[in-house]
């Protein structure tokens, strides 16, 4: 008997923007989640801002070393992009460094307002690579 072994092709191929919008829902519930766990255990400055409490700046804290963190560790993805078989990776497929992955998830927000202006004008949506990827030398694609 003969067996045959071959080695798998190292092409990357880009993820979809529907999977990757799935992936975020994912993230941003398990980090709300976790955020009104934490929201119920401390002890609020002013109860009566919503937006402008100084403990906002712990939120983008978390979430930033969240983002930043998992997707330039060893895995590549954060909790929603593993479950659906994602990574992140620099243009070259190797991990992304974590000053990379910050500009990434600062720039989230850009992204966003590309999406929402396309969407109103009718224009073509990228699906691919959006602009904080593009930014961050980075890539989201299939494991």
């Amino acid at each position: 008997m003969q067996a045959l072994y071959s080695e798998k092709s190292k092409g990357l191929s880009l993820s979809d923007l529907g999977t990757r919008l799935i992936a975020l829902l994912i993230d941003v519930l398990l980090l709300f989640l976790i955020l009104v766990i934490i929201e119920y255990y401390t002890i609020s400055s002013d109860e009566t801002a919503l937006l402008l409490k100084p403990e906002r700046l712990l939120d983008v804290l978390i979430g930033w070393v969240y983002f930043a963190g998992t997707e330039s560790c060893a895995g590549q993805a954060t909790l929603g992009k593993h479950l659906l078989g994602l990574q992140v990776t620099s243009h070259s497929g190797k991990r992304l460094s974590f000053y990379n992955a910050s500009i990434r998830y600062f720039t989230k927000p850009l992204s966003l307002l590309v999406l929402l202006v396309r969407g109103i004008t009718g224009a073509s949506l990228p699906y691919r690579r959006l602009p904080h990827d593009k930014l961050a030398h980075a890539q989201v694609t299939l494991r």
